[in-house]
């Protein structure tokens, strides 16, 4: 069988690039897709402006922010004692 060992540099390196490609799946491409929508659909159908990637991430947050308000999700964090 063949082992394979990581010193703590290689860790750190492996770890954030996890961390950074976790946060482009969670935040950046969604954020993108808002604006990449907002700026072709919005501005053809209506005379609505064009927006930033900075607006785009706030339209972003106040939609995750209406969904969780509606009750449509729902974080809870639960604790208990292992006896």
């Amino acid at each position: 069988m063949q082992s394979f060992h990581v010193n703590s540099f290689g860790a750190a390196i492996l770890l954030s690039a996890l961390f950074m490609g976790l946060l482009g799946v969670l935040v950046i491409a969604p954020i993108a897709c808002i604006e990449f929508t907002w700026n072709f659909l919005a501005t053809h159908v209506c005379a609505a402006p064009v927006i930033n990637p900075w607006q785009a991430m706030l339209l972003y947050l106040a939609v995750a922010c209406m969904v969780y308000l509606f009750g449509w999700v729902q974080i809870e964090i639960k604790t208990g004692t292992v006896e």
